[in-house]
C-alpha cells in the first residue's frame, strides 16, 4: 500500500472536520490522534488501502450520533466507496442508540461482541488495531499520572475491563476466518501488561 495515497491523505482530512468536534476536556491530544495511529498499526500489519482508511472513517461515525450519524454514512460513501462504508460500519461499536443517547458501556459492549461474530476480517483488524492503541495509550497515562487518575476518567472499571478483553479474545479466537494473529498477539500481551498494572488498585467502591 502507497503510505500517502490520496484518497489516505483525504481520509485524514475529513477525520480532521468531521471527528475532531468534541475532543474530551481530559486528554484532547490523545483523542484527537486516535485515527492516525489506529491507520499506523493498521499499515505496520499489511492492511490494504480500504482497511486503513475504514479504520480512520470507523472513528468518524462510532462518535456521530442520530440524523449526523446517517448523515456522515452518507458522506463516507460518497467520498470512500460502499466498500469502505461497509468495512467500517461493521468495526463501530453500537455505543449510541437510535435517538443517540449514549447507552450503558455493557451493552454496548455486549452487543459489540455479537457483532464481531460476523464481522468482516478487516473489521477485526480495525477492532484490534483500536484496542492495540486503547492499551498503549492507557499505559502511558498509567505510567505518567498513576492508576487513580487513570481509574477516575475511565469508562469502565478493572474487572469491566478484563471481562471485555476475555469476551472479545474469545470471539476472535473463533473466527478462523481471520488471519491476522500477530495483531491478537500484541494485544494479548499490552493488554495483560495494562491489567497486571490495574489490578493491585482495585475500583473504586
Amino acid at each position: 500500500m502507497t503510505p500517502y495515497s490520496d484518497r489516505l491523505s483525504h481520509a485524514f482530512a475529513f477525520a480532521a472536520k468531521y471527528y475532531g468536534r468534541r475532543p474530551p476536556g481530559t486528554n484532547p491530544t490523545a483523542y484527537l490522534a486516535q485515527p492516525s495511529k489506529v491507520a499506523v498499526l493498521l499499515t505496520r500489519y499489511g492492511a490494504e488501502e480500504p482497511t486503513v482508511i475504514a479504520g480512520i472513517m470507523h472513528h468518524v461515525l462510532e462518535e456521530a450520533r442520530g440524523s449526523e450519524r446517517r448523515e456522515l454514512e452518507q458522506k463516507v460513501k460518497a467520498k470512500f466507496g460502499p466498500v469502505v462504508l461497509g468495512i467500517a460500519l461493521d468495526a463501530v461499536e453500537p455505543r449510541f442508540d437510535a435517538r443517540g443517547v449514549e447507552r450503558p458501556w455493557r451493552a454496548a459492549k455486549t452487543d459489540y461482541l455479537a457483532q464481531l461474530e460476523d464481522a468482516c476480517p478487516s473489521a477485526l483488524d480495525i477492532c484490534v488495531a483500536d484496542e492495540i492503541q486503547h492499551c498503549g495509550d492507557m499505559s502511558a497515562s498509567l505510567r505518567r499520572l498513576g492508576a487513580e487518575y487513570v481509574r477516575e476518567v475511565a469508562h469502565a472499571s478493572s474487572e469491566q475491563t478484563m471481562w471485555w478483553y476475555r469476551e472479545m479474545f474469545d470471539v476472535l479466537a473463533r473466527r478462523h476466518d481471520w488471519p491476522s494473529r500477530a495483531m491478537l498477539d500484541e494485544l494479548r500481551t499490552l493488554s495483560a501488561a495494562m491489567l497486571r498494572t490495574l489490578r493491585p488498585y482495585g475500583d473504586p467502591g
